[in-house]
């Protein structure tokens, strides 16, 4: 059995307002491989954020196999991309 993993993302953009957490679910969903995460959101003051379109964060521990951690780091690349989204983080715990 492959050993498992936690990976720690951070990424800042629309994370609120383009369903960010909802895609990356989805595209998780879709891999043959086994991975599932928790998320922890920070907004700058909701209202104004929304209005002037601040850049909010998430806090991702994915918890994945090791021999996956490339194919994730790859389909979070790619989403990004797709989002306009910037990865301020990506390490193993």
């Amino acid at each position: 059995m492959a050993k498992e993993i936690t990976v720690e993302i951070v990424v800042r953009g629309d994370i609120i307002d383009n369903n960010i957490l909802r895609k990356f679910a989805s595209k998780l969903k879709e891999q043959k491989f086994t991975a599932d995460f928790t998320t922890s959101v920070a907004v700058p003051p909701f209202l104004v954020a929304s209005e002037k379109h601040y850049p909010s964060l998430a806090v991702m521990y994915t918890m994945v196999e090791l021999e996956n951690m490339f194919q994730l780091k790859k389909l979070l690349e790619e989403l990004v991309e797709e989002e306009k989204l910037e990865i301020i983080s990506f390490k193993q715990l």
